[in-house]
Parts: C-alpha cells; sequence; structure tokens
C-alpha cells in the first residue's frame, strides 16, 4: 500500500456589521517663513479639534478611562514633524519655507457623531481628513475567529478529497475519503486579518455642495475577519 501527498490551502471567513469607525485626519500648516509660525497654526488647529472631540469622549474620574457607551471611545495624536524646504523665488533666489503637522486617529462609537464632526472638521482651515476605516470590537473578533478557522478547514479538507479523487482515484463518496485522506500537518498563514471598503456620500440636499444643512454620511461597510490554512494530506491509494 503506498501513499501520495497533497498540499493545500483552504480560507474561510466571518462578516459582521461594522461596530467602529476610526477617521483619520491631520492639521498641516501651509508654507510659513519661521518654523515658530508652522508649528504655531499646528498647534492652534490641534487645539480646536481637541476642543470639538472632548464633549464626545467623557473620562471617569476615578480611572481616567473614557466612559463606556461615549461616542468617541479613543482618540490619538501624534507628535509636531516640523519640515523644511526651499522654492525659487523672484530673482531667481531660493528661500526657506517651513510647514508642521500633526495627525489624529479618532474611534467613533456612534456614527451620526461620526458625520457630524467630520462635516466640521473638513470646514476647518488647515484641517485634512484622509480616511476612514471600519473596524470590529475585540469581544465580536474573539466571538467569530471560531467559525472563521472552521470554515477555513473544511474548505481545505474538500479541496484535498478533490484532488484525491482524482489523482488517487479515491471513490466510494465521503465515508471512504475520510477513511483514505489524513492530514498530517496544518499551519495557519494569514493570521485573522481584517478588510473593508469604506465608502462616502453626501447626505440631504444638494450633493456635491457644502450649503445649507447639508452634512456628510459615512455609510457603514461590513468587515471581513479572513483566515488561511495551510495543509498536508497523505492519501492511501
Amino acid at each position: 500500500m503506498s501513499t501520495i501527498e497533497i498540499n493545500v490551502h483552504g480560507s474561510g471567513n466571518a462578516i459582521r456589521p461594522a461596530e467602529r469607525a476610526i477617521l483619520s485626519l491631520s492639521a498641516q500648516s501651509g508654507r510659513l517663513s519661521t518654523a515658530a509660525e508652522a508649528s504655531a497654526v499646528v498647534t492652534a488647529t490641534a487645539n480646536a479639534i481637541r476642543e470639538k472631540i472632548v464633549p464626545y469622549c467623557p473620562q471617569d474620574e476615578e480611572t481616567g478611562r473614557t466612559l463606556p457607551g461615549a461616542p468617541i471611545a479613543h482618540y490619538s495624536m501624534s507628535t509636531m514633524d516640523t519640515t523644511s524646504g526651499r522654492e525659487l523665488a523672484a530673482e531667481e533666489k531660493y528661500t526657506t519655507y517651513y510647514t508642521a503637522r500633526a495627525a489624529f486617529d479618532i474611534k467613533f462609537q456612534d456614527f451620526g457623531v461620526l458625520n457630524k464632526l467630520a462635516t466640521e472638521f473638513s470646514a476647518m482651515q488647515y484641517v485634512t481628513i484622509s480616511g476612514v476605516n471600519w473596524k470590529l470590537t475585540d469581544a465580536t473578533m474573539e466571538s467569530i475567529r471560531g467559525g472563521a478557522r472552521k470554515r477555513a478547514a473544511i474548505d481545505a479538507v474538500q479541496r484535498a478529497w478533490d484532488y484525491a479523487e482524482v489523482f488517487a482515484g479515491v471513490t466510494g463518496g465521503d465515508a471512504e475519503l475520510k477513511k483514505r485522506v489524513r492530514a498530517v500537518s496544518v499551519t495557519e498563514d494569514h493570521y485573522y486579518t481584517q478588510s473593508s471598503r469604506p465608502k462616502l456620500h453626501y447626505g440631504k440636499g444638494e450633493r456635491g455642495t457644502r450649503t445649507g444643512r447639508e452634512e456628510l454620511q459615512f455609510a457603514p461597510e461590513d468587515v471581513q475577519l479572513d483566515v488561511t490554512v495551510n495543509a498536508k494530506f497523505l492519501v492511501t491509494v
């Protein structure tokens, strides 16, 4: 009795509606004549951003943690980055300019507040919104990993069975396949990868303008958790 080796990968996933939104934006000065001026612009802008965030991110006075159920679960700001460059001015002389930048990541639990603040941020001078990422909570991630793993394992087994029927001539249905196709090693390849595709559209009012009470509307996407396994099977021939 001989054996042949079959190596396959299996893919599994779990899909859930997004529970959190991480808005990424930056406060960035234009080209200014001194580093101090550039820093001052970004400092003032960052303070204005924080003033809008704080009311939606109340803290527990004892622990210092954000209160459960707060519209904004967390926010962070990078250290300020100041850079310089040169540009050609009048009479073919070069002048030095300075810029400064600070980045924010803001995690929203309330998507209505996301729409409201994103609209306000987009109207602020020196503020640029770079995008939004949709996420699941840690609790949801833990609850769906097992199902994704099982789907990846079932996919790998089915692939091995398909190849065993063709290359090893295994017939007799599932019972015979279970008997003659044995897994001897399994490794996870892609470890719990989350993916989504955010969309941005305008809400009520005339699309494409910023007039009246128009508000940016971020449409939450489903978040997909992916698991991939590599498996080696031995088939009795």
